[in-house]
């Protein structure tokens, strides 16, 4: 339930972004950039993150909900 109200205080705060570019700093696991990409408000969602293995698990978890990655 705090998941959900964060995504939508997220997607209130970035509507002027709308159909533009989103960069997700720091995705970690990727779970917000996951949300933006479902969402389908953005051309294209970058997801960023120092650690290579916190991209690996973001990677994986696009490939298992199958995400396109382009």
């Amino acid at each position: 339930m705090l998941l959900i109200y964060l995504f939508e205080m997220a997607k209130k705060y970035l509507k002027p972004t709308f159909g533009g570019t989103i960069v997700d700093a720091s995705c970690g696991s990727g779970l917000f950039s996951r949300l933006f990409v479902n969402s389908k408000l953005y051309s294209l969602v970058v997801a960023l993150d120092f650690s290579e293995n916190m991209l690996k698990q973001c990677n994986e978890f696009i490939k298992q909900e199958n995400i396109s990655d382009e």
